[in-house]
């Protein structure tokens, strides 16, 4: 049976961790090889700004190679999301809020506003504190099977509920509980940190992994891919 996560943090104050900016170019998931693949979930769903091709540091790649290295024979990684442009945020941030205005009317604007940042990071144009997505040091990731197929780990990509947390499942014996812990592991043993709303979020390198690791970020807003 895969070990428990951990109990985890929240990323309140992430904005304050300092970037100490590296020359690091982007570079294409599907080049990672090895039982990495890629599904650009944003490109397929048409939105604004998305790309056809999986982007991130080159530091995140080498640590995706190593995460996928470690994982039990059979299964591999599919990553959704990469580097992210801001037109894509601000796409996912306004579809999600207005879905929050839809189901809560009687809401203040302050309120709906950090229940939607609760998921998805507000687009901004600050030099320090651009949304992890942009930085290419994030990534949204799942387990695939020998097949290719995703497993079960409890609930859809971008589904903003509670049982979306990285260890919701925890107290709940599961073949999705076992997946999420298998990914944590793989992931953490690469030097990524997890986000604890999503457990399919993870950062390396970004102001998200700077307040979890204690350290200073490497990667602020990174231009656009030109592949």
């Amino acid at each position: 049976m895969p070990r428990p996560i951990p109990e985890l943090r929240g990323n309140h104050g992430w904005r304050h961790v300092t970037i100490e900016p590296v020359d690091e170019p982007l570079v294409a998931v599907a080049d990672i090889g090895g039982n990495v693949a890629e599904d650009p979930r944003y490109f397929a769903m048409g939105l604004p700004g998305a790309r056809p091709r999986c982007h991130v540091r080159t530091g995140v790649a080498t640590a995706l190679a190593a995460a996928a290295s470690s994982l039990p024979d059979g299964l591999g990684l599919l990553v959704w999301d990469g580097y992210r442009s801001l037109e894509t945020q601000q796409a996912l941030f306004n579809g999600y809020l207005n879905e929050l205005i839809a189901i809560h009317p009687d809401w203040p604007a302050d309120l709906l506003e950090d229940e939607a940042a609760r998921y998805v990071t507000p687009p901004s144009r600050s030099a320090v504190a651009p949304p992890p997505h942009l930085t290419g040091g994030a990534v949204d990731l799942t387990l695939v099977g020998a097949s290719g197929e995703p497993l079960d780990l409890g609930t859809d990509f971008d589904a903003f509920v509670d049982a979306a947390g990285a260890r919701a499942l925890e107290g709940t014996p599961s073949d999705a509980r076992d997946n999420r812990r298998i990914l944590y592991w793989a992931m953490a043993s690469a030097g990524f940190t997890p986000y604890v709303e999503e457990w399919w979020h993870y950062d390396l390198g970004d102001q998200f992994w700077g307040l979890q690791s204690g350290q200073t970020a490497r990667y602020g807003a990174a231009a656009p891919p030109q592949d």
